[in-house]
């Protein structure tokens, strides 16, 4: 168990830090750089703080069946969010979850999502997100990096979100609900 701790922690503490040097160090006027520095950054500096709770996932496929698999994947975590002049947002996050075979699953990262105008008091929302993962199942925890497709739901405050992971022979869907401060 202490080894989940530390590693949560130590991945937390990367995505936080890397921010700030990339504060620290954004003289890149002028690059593709500098735009990457100021999409990190701002969730950083001036964003508001959400709540993660991660809730079910979904196995899709013939790599899964057969299998008893935990679609259970409870979980939480914390970020921070930025909303640009245009209604898109910069994330920042950490959480962990219970994974498909009940193993624990920390994962850290970016996100970037673009939303369509409001359809009322709901927006959709579609982007990505880059970071680090760990699994028991592969090579104990050693940190994995992860490009995944991101979508959401936004009602006010609460945001209904969700990624798929492609597999060769099948896909896993991941959903996870977020409350923003």
């Amino acid at each position: 168990m202490k080894i989940y701790k530390a590693l949560c922690f130590i991945t937390t503490a990367i995505v936080f830090q890397l921010s700030a040097v990339a504060n620290e160090h954004s003289n890149f006027r002028g690059t593709w750089a500098a735009s990457v520095c100021q999409h990190v950054v701002k969730p950083y500096q001036e964003g508001s703080w959400d709540i993660y709770l991660t809730g079910y996932a979904w196995h899709a496929g013939a790599m899964f069946s057969g299998k008893e698999l935990n679609s259970r994947a409870y979980g939480g975590g914390v970020g921070k969010h930025w909303v640009d002049a245009r209604g898109h947002e910069d994330l920042l996050y950490a959480f962990a979850f219970i994974d498909s075979y009940k193993h624990l699953q920390p994962t850290v990262g970016y996100a970037r999502q673009w939303f369509t105008k409001p359809i009322g008091p709901i927006l959709l929302g579609g982007g990505f997100t880059v970071g680090l993962t760990g699994r028991e199942d592969i090579f104990r925890y050693l940190p994995l990096p992860v490009l995944l497709p991101i979508g959401s739901v936004r009602f006010k405050k609460f945001s209904l979100m969700s990624t798929a992971i492609p597999r060769r022979k099948g896909a896993l869907g991941l959903v996870w609900v977020r409350y923003q401060f």
